[in-house]
């Protein structure tokens, strides 16, 4: 019996030690820095991950035809956001290879405030991260490898959750809570009791936002106007600007780090703090 018990043991601890040799030549790719973050988080002993977009990459960016061939044929899986309009390049990627594994982190999602707003908010980046980790789960077979994405999951959400409450806590305990914005995406703010002033040009109430923002600025109240790194302000927004002697406060959107950004070793959570 002792044995058997040994040759059991024995199995079990070989089989845990080479997990992560059985996926060192797994590669895994993803969209967008955020996609990228939460499934290195989670997934970065059983597979080489990384993005399909390079550093400095804009919303813009296209993935060129060569590169989609390189991808879809080295890959086993590729993680891409539905809201953002990246269906396309997994559809691209499995006409390639039929076999390619596909995962929406945005199922279910909807991207009403900005699809910038499924990441720069915690509450809704937590569901995000949630899509991920049940994906890599039911693609799984091997029990060690599901209980690992469960405990680096748990670890991920503790780190995502705390921004959360800190946003809470801003916007419970902050001496001045309004923002004004140029891009309707901040609008998300509001659910932390962040009063957002968006003078979007796509916003519905733009005249009473200018009116609004113009009290505020002459009371002394609002100095800065906060903005996407990657939006164009409009002209007349330029103007409200200049006319008021407003800052501009540029917002890092993270749809992709910045060559500096990787060699500092920057992540989502410290860029977001």
């Amino acid at each position: 019996m002792k044995k058997i018990l040994i040759i059991i043991i024995s199995c079990a601890l070989l089989s845990a030690c080479t997990l992560t040799d059985d996926f060192s030549d797994k590669y895994l790719y993803t969209t967008m820095y955020p996609i990228e973050y939460a499934t290195t988080m989670i997934y970065s002993d059983y597979a080489k991950i990384s993005s399909v977009y390079p550093n400095d990459a804009t919303l813009n960016y296209e993935v060129t035809n060569k590169k989609k061939t390189g991808y879809a044929e080295k890959g086993e899986m590729f993680i891409y956001s539905g809201v953002a309009n990246e269906a396309y390049l997994a559809k691209d990627l499995l006409n390639i290879n039929g076999k390619m594994k596909l995962i929406d982190a945005t199922k279910g999602m909807n991207n009403d405030k900005g699809f910038e707003s499924v990441w720069l908010d915690p509450s809704n980046y937590l569901m995000l991260c949630s899509n991920i980790k049940s994906s890599l789960i039911d693609y799984n077979d091997n029990v060690y490898i599901k209980e690992a994405i469960e405990d680096n999951y748990k670890i991920l959400n503790e780190k995502v959750s705390e921004l959360d409450v800190q946003l809470y806590n801003i916007g419970k305990n902050g001496n001045y809570n309004t923002l004004l914005v140029a891009d309707n995406v901040f609008t998300y703010l509001t659910k932390y009791n962040i009063n957002v002033i968006s003078i979007d040009s796509n916003n519905q109430s733009i005249d009473k936002s200018y009116s609004d923002a113009k009290k505020l600025i002459e009371n002394g109240n609002i100095k800065y106007i906060y903005y996407i790194n990657d939006s164009k302000l409009t002209q007349t927004q330029e103007k409200f600007i200049s006319d008021y002697s407003l800052t501009k406060v540029r917002i890092n959107d993270l749809f992709t780090l910045t060559d500096n950004e990787r060699k500092e070793n920057k992540n989502y959570i410290t860029l977001m703090n």
